[in-house]
């Protein structure tokens, strides 16, 4: 029986790759976005429209009422959310020492207070089903450069594991942490080959391996509390793919490793 999936942020990037995913299943998929909107109806259009089930829903999650807000308004709507997909978020790089207190709120805001306020409203009135976030695999690391965004998003880690066990066995409750899935804004293609090459597979995650994890999560019923790293073992090395940890140190702890005794 085909399930109802909502999914913030989903009209680009990443959340459109979820969305399609979902959609090529059978799925229902309810389309969440904030300002994207031409993106958001064209995605609705491409996954066949309403005729096939499928929704747009506007709201800004920054705003945490309307959050808290979104799940109770969709079912008052006659709908039925059997998955939420916490996808939406925004990154900021900035170190600890540049974030004062309302840096520090603005990353809070989104990135961990509105997935929560999802995560509890799920809970509360949909009482059944999954839930699956989005995190990030500096959630396994420290990154100098992005303190307040990596800081919340370890808040979100935190919350997954323990939702999953607080909300067992009605709802489960996952997370997939992507590493380097597109290219930073700005990054010049040398420099692109250089962070691919810090990544134990020397392989960039793709969109489509976020979604086919999402997928696995969504269907795996003996599976919660669980954080499912989409980024060729980069979470392994401690690095971020911005050069703190060299290709280099990976393969000389590896050869260390494997080095007969004397």
């Amino acid at each position: 029986m085909p399930s109802t999936v909502l999914i913030t942020g989903a009209a680009l990037r990443i959340g459109r790759a979820i969305a399609k995913a979902f959609a090529a299943q059978g799925d229902r998929v309810v389309i969440h976005y904030r300002h994207s909107a031409t993106a958001a109806h064209e995605l609705l259009a491409e996954l066949g429209g309403e005729a096939r089930g499928h929704r747009l829903v506007q709201a800004d999650l920054a705003d945490l009422g309307a959050a808290a807000q979104l799940i109770p308004d969709l079912l008052a709507q006659g709908l039925s959310i059997d998955c939420l997909i916490n996808n939406a978020s925004h990154y900021s790089r900035r170190p600890l020492r540049d974030c004062d207190q309302q840096a520090m709120a603005n990353a809070f805001a989104i990135n961990f207070f509105a997935p929560f306020a999802l995560m509890r409203a799920f809970a509360l009135h949909c009482q059944r089903g999954c839930i699956i976030n989005l995190l990030d695999q500096r959630v396994n690391a420290v990154d100098p450069q992005a303190g307040a965004y990596a800081l919340a998003k370890k808040a979100l880690r935190d919350a997954t594991e323990a939702a999953a066990s607080e909300w067992a066995p009605a709802i489960r409750v996952n997370a997939v942490a992507p590493g380097l899935v597109l290219p930073p804004p700005g990054v010049p293609p040398e420099r692109m080959a250089a962070l691919i090459h810090n990544i134990p597979s020397q392989k960039r995650s793709t969109e489509e391996d976020v979604a086919a994890a999402c997928l696995f999560l969504a269907q795996a019923q003996a599976v919660t509390g669980q954080i499912l790293y989409v980024d060729g073992g980069l979470h392994l090395v401690g690095g971020n793919a911005t050069g703190e940890r060299s290709r280099q140190d990976h393969a000389v702890s590896v050869e260390n490793k494997i080095r007969p005794s004397p």
